[in-house]
């Protein structure tokens, strides 16, 4: 048998990925995956010092001025500038 009819192959009807988004652009109320942070190595070290990394879900509390999140059970206000850089994708329906 040949190994390439061993592999699994991807099939048109499987679902696309979520599309993704910045942060800043979420509303109040969302539940987000963080995918990626484009910021500065030294903000980026703190982010996820605080539990704030690529994996992470997060709830949207406030979108004002500064953006107020649920990040693990703490809550984090990050200014418009970070938020813009930083890159999400709705987060999965919890059951």
């Amino acid at each position: 048998m040949a190994l390439h009819a061993q592999l699994p192959t991807l099939q048109s009807h499987d679902a696309p990925a979520p599309a993704t988004c910045a942060l800043r652009a979420c509303a109040k109320g969302t539940r987000v995956t963080v995918v990626d942070l484009e910021c500065s190595g030294d903000e980026a070290c703190r982010l996820r010092a605080l539990g704030f990394c690529e994996g992470t879900s997060i709830s949207v509390i406030d979108d004002r001025d500064a953006m107020v999140l649920d990040v693990r059970g703490t809550r984090l206000a990050l200014g418009s500038a970070l938020t813009a850089g930083i890159t999400v994708q709705p987060a999965p329906a919890r059951a």
